[in-house]
C-alpha cells in the first residue's frame, strides 16, 4: 500500500537579473508526481525563520516524493510550486533521505503570499 498520491507541481523558468533587480521566471508547465503532503512541524518553522532572511513564512507543508524538483535559491532556479488545497506552496528546502528502504526527498514548501 502506498501513501503517495498524485500531486500537481508547477515548474518555472530560470530567473535572471535585469537592471540589478532579480526577476522571477515565468511558470513553464505543470506536471503530476506521486507524493505525500503533511503538515510542517514547529521545528521546520524555526529552521526556516533562521535561514530565509527577508521571506516571511506563515504556512508550510512537507512533501515526500522520489521526484527531484527545483528548490528556490538553487542556482538560477526560482523553485517549483506544489498546488495543494487550493494554494501554491513554493519549494524552499530539500533533504535527500537515502538510509531507509524507501529512498525519497523531503521538501519544505511555504505558502505563496497573496498579492495585496
Amino acid at each position: 500500500m502506498s501513501f503517495r498520491t498524485p500531486q500537481r507541481i508547477v515548474l518555472r523558468g530560470d530567473g535572471q537579473y535585469a537592471d540589478g533587480e532579480w526577476q522571477e521566471g515565468a511558470d513553464k508547465r505543470t506536471i503530476t508526481i506521486l507524493g505525500s503532503v503533511q503538515p510542517a512541524t514547529s521545528g521546520d518553522y524555526d529552521l526556516m525563520r533562521a535561514e530565509q532572511a527577508g521571506r516571511r513564512i506563515e504556512r508550510m507543508v512537507r512533501l515526500y516524493t522520489d521526484a527531484r524538483l527545483p528548490v528556490a535559491g538553487e542556482g538560477q532556479a526560482n523553485g517549483a510550486f506544489i498546488l495543494w488545497e487550493g494554494e501554491r506552496y513554493l519549494l524552499i528546502a530539500v533533504s535527500p533521505w537515502r538510509s531507509t528502504a524507501l529512498r525519497h526527498y523531503r521538501y519544505l514548501a511555504g505558502m505563496e503570499p497573496k498579492s495585496p
